[in-house]
This record gives C-alpha cells, sequence and structure tokens, in this order.
C-alpha cells in the first residue's frame, strides 16, 4: 500500500484540489458576450473609459480604434455581460506573417474587479481562435501596467520581446 504522506501522493492531491477549484471557479466566472460594433452600439463604446491611473496605459480612446478600424481593417468588438456594455476590444492579423494581434482590450472603469476583464479575455480568445482557426495569438500592453501583465501571464501568454514601452506576448493554441 502507498505510503499517503508520499511526496507522490502529495502532488496528485494538490493537482486534484487545482483541478477542483478550476471547475468551481468556472462556474461562477461572470459570462461576457462579444458582440459586433454597428450604428446600434457604435456611440455608447466612445463613452467606455479606463480608470484616471491607467490613462497612461491606455492613452487612446475608443473613438481612435473605431476610426483606425474603419480604415485599417481591423475588428472591433462590444463586450457585454447581459445586455451591459462593460468593455471593448480591437483584433487584426498582421498582414506579413498571419498572426493575430489584439491590439486593444478594456474593460469600462465601473466594471473593473469583477473577474470581467478575466472572462473577457477567455472569450476574446476563443472567438479569435474558433472564427480564425488560428494557432497563436499576440498582444503587446504597456511594461509598466502590472495588471494585464499579470492577467496575460496567468492565461498563457508568454512574453517574447521587451522594450522600454511595451512587452510582447504570445498565445500558442492548438488548431481547432
Amino acid at each position: 500500500m502507498e505510503d499517503p504522506n508520499s511526496p507522490e501522493r502529495a502532488v496528485e492531491l494538490k493537482e486534484k484540489l487545482i483541478g477542483a477549484c478550476d471547475r468551481i471557479g468556472e462556474r461562477y466566472r461572470p459570462t461576457v458576450e462579444l458582440k459586433p460594433v454597428d450604428e446600434n452600439n457604435w456611440y455608447d463604446c466612445t463613452e467606455l473609459v479606463v480608470t484616471d491611473e491607467q490613462k497612461n496605459v491606455f492613452p487612446v480612446p475608443v473613438v481612435y480604434w473605431l476610426a483606425e478600424s474603419a480604415y485599417c481593417g481591423f475588428t472591433p468588438l462590444a463586450m457585454y455581460n447581459g445586455e451591459q456594455l462593460i468593455g471593448f476590444a480591437v483584433y487584426a492579423v498582421d498582414p506579413d506573417d498571419g498572426s493575430y494581434w489584439i491590439m486593444a482590450y478594456m474593460i469600462d472603469h465601473k466594471f473593473q474587479h469583477k473577474g470581467l476583464g478575466r472572462s473577457g479575455m477567455k472569450e476574446l480568445v476563443r472567438y479569435i481562435h474558433e472564427k480564425h482557426g488560428c494557432d497563436k495569438i499576440v498582444l503587446g500592453h504597456r511594461a509598466e501596467n502590472e495588471r494585464a501583465s499579470h492577467l496575460y501571464a496567468s492565461l498563457g501568454f508568454e512574453e517574447v520581446d521587451r522594450d522600454g514601452i511595451e512587452i510582447i506576448r504570445e498565445l500558442t493554441l492548438s488548431k481547432p
């Protein structure tokens, strides 16, 4: 009979407990739905703002991303929790190498600290992966944006490049 105090048994038990906690957490995770930005919600998207402290790490207003999307082939998406608009995201494909980039991602200041950022990013990754069948998603964030850094790292985005201003991260996915 195996010793219940053996290191192998402790590792197995820890993995089972972490798995159970993850499954329970998923059941209570707030849901985020992505919708196209259109004539019905574009103006509401322009009203989304980050906190004053975050404006140095997300300095460009949503209206800029909408304009750039219209003229540069980016895809803007509105994020909803139920019927409530809570955030905004933009993604694009790099014409040089075909990689998918998350160009902008933000949760309005009124909806932060509720798990919606994590849920929204998971949904955005799922959406891009399923819609385009890509095996890699890339994003960048300001080096001083520690909250974004922790979120992206916890979701599996690995740092691949860094300069004084921006950190580039990649998430490798299996083909759908």
